[in-house]
């Protein structure tokens, strides 16, 4: 196997099979803190800047499981921690009224699973820019659940340096992630 490439921390690597196709290997190993510098703040920075509002749910709900997957000890690909992970996170690094919303697992359902797998959130969640008009986020309106997108944005920006702050404080122990 010949290594063709670097990005990052990522390196490429090209085989050919037996019956002579290529196969590309992507080798990715990083640290912990890096994965949310980058990855996370970074990338949701970046969305947020460029107004890309629908990609930035997406990113940051399904980044919301991933925060919760650095809280515990298990690791990092852990089978079957989904909505446990989710809900940690929400309930230790968001504010408050997040685990009230996500009673029931709601916002799990609504936001995320709806994100992954659809590539957008429920209807559900009213979505909407902060600029609207007497609309509080999180708050419920006719069924359905109010979501600033810019608060949300910065809500998982705020959890994510909480998580910084506990990888730095050595609460937070640096997981082997490699992919």
């Amino acid at each position: 196997m010949d290594k063709i490439g670097t990005f990052f921390s990522m390196a490429y690597f090209c085989s050919r099979t037996e019956s002579n196709k290529f196969v590309f290997i992507i080798e990715f190993e990083m640290e912990t803190k890096q994965l949310v510098q980058e990855y996370l703040v970074k990338e949701t920075e970046q969305l947020l800047k460029n107004k890309s509002y629908y990609p930035l749910m997406v990113y940051a709900s399904i980044g919301i499981e991933t925060l919760g997957a650095l809280l515990d000890k298990k690791p990092i690909r852990a089978r079957e921690q989904s909505r446990f992970r989710f809900a940690s996170a929400l309930y230790h690094l968001f504010p408050n009224q997040y685990g009230f919303v996500n009673k029931n697992n709601f916002l799990y359902e609504s936001l995320r699973n709806h994100s992954a797998h659809n590539l957008i959130p429920s209807s559900k969640l009213y979505i909407v820019e902060q600029d609207a008009p007497k609309m509080r986020h999180l708050d419920q309106s006719k069924e359905r659940v109010v979501f600033i997108i810019e608060t949300f944005a910065k809500d998982f920006l705020k959890a994510c340096d909480i998580v910084i702050q506990k990888i730095d404080s050595g609460e937070i122990k640096n997981k082997q992630i490699q992919f």
